[in-house]
């Protein structure tokens, strides 16, 4: 018992979360302890009923965005998603939104058929606050099928991975319409570069991006003593040690992803931002701040998240 609450204790510092996605990062099977951390240990999984109704939401925000500048109805629209995560939930969103067709990559197979289907569940319970024209409702059974083929034949999802989003192997111009959410953040500069040319090549001319990006230090949601802009203290030397490959993150910041878009070949067709208020602007103002980020304003630095909806330039 007493054990038990000094980990508990522990775990509340932010820094104590770091080095133990250090650990995992490096050891054999990291991958798979991280998931039994993270659902025993931390308690992240399975996700909660108000983490579920988010989820669900960010997926409204990139359909009624799609919806509002896309060409062609989005029921007939191929979709594309890079960064699946645990559960599913923006994809099975999706389709109950009415989406007919998805493919959905992610850089690890982090979904595990418990998850998925305490996901379904919660569908089932919550249909009636989520506006869903189509309840996804079918369990996956391990016996009767695999689970590739099971999303396929039941929610019209091509499940790929492992599967770099670099590289997807996609044939070119075949793809309406692409979303990420909350993934863009956890991925260096570069191969995010490198993502959004792949994305641009499987893209159809007349396809749209919807993109939703979270620009708080993560940590914080996990360490109520720090603030949401806290890793913006830190060199990149010195973030170096809290930014294990389990727990990315790049800390770009909001005029680093326009200039990103527009130097891959993009154009902004919509921008929605929730800029910092007068509270966070004068957290940011009395920190201490890297030098890395004292070129930037104190605005660009304060943004929260955003969702972008791009398309190719011409």
């Amino acid at each position: 018992m007493g054990k038990s609450f000094c980990l508990r204790e522990r775990l509340i510092d932010w820094r104590f979360k770091a080095l133990l996605q250090l650990t995992l990062s490096w050891l054999p099977r990291g991958e798979r302890l991280n998931y039994l951390v993270q659902r025993y240990v931390v308690g992240s999984l399975p996700a909660s009923d108000a983490e579920f109704s988010a989820s669900v939401s960010y997926a409204k925000r990139h359909f009624n965005a799609l919806q509002r500048n896309c060409s062609r109805p989005l029921s007939e629209a191929s979709f594309y998603e890079f960064g699946a995560g645990w559960d599913m939930t923006i994809p099975l969103a999706f389709y109950g939104f009415g989406i007919g067709s998805q493919i959905v990559v992610d850089i690890r197979n982090l979904l595990r058929p418990h998850i998925f289907n305490l996901t379904i569940d919660k569908f089932q319970i919550f249909t009636s606050e989520l506006a869903i024209i189509r309840r996804p409702s079918a369990h996956f059974d391990q016996a009767l099928r695999g689970f590739s083929s099971f999303l396929s034949e039941e929610y019209s999802i091509d499940y790929r991975a492992p599967c770099d989003a670099r590289h997807t192997g996609l044939p070119s111009s075949t793809v309406d319409c692409i979303t990420s959410t909350s993934t863009l953040e956890h991925i260096p500069a570069n191969d995010t570069r490198l993502i959004l040319r792949e994305c641009r090549r499987i893209l159809r001319d007349d396809g749209l991006i919807s993109i939703l990006i979270d620009y708080d230090d993560h940590y914080s949601y996990f360490d109520s003593k720090i603030s949401s802009y806290n890793f913006l203290k830190y060199s990149d030397r010195h973030w170096a040690l809290f930014n294990p490959p389990l727990h990315y993150q790049n800390r770009l910041r909001h005029t680093d992803y326009v200039k990103l878009f527009e130097s891959e070949g993009f154009e902004i067709v919509e921008e929605q931002r929730r800029d910092g208020r007068d509270a966070e602007l004068k957290t940011i103002e009395q920190m201490s701040i890297s030098d890395r980020f004292k070129t930037y304003s104190l605005l660009n630095l304060a943004v929260r998240n955003a969702l972008f909806v791009l398309r190719k330039q011409g």
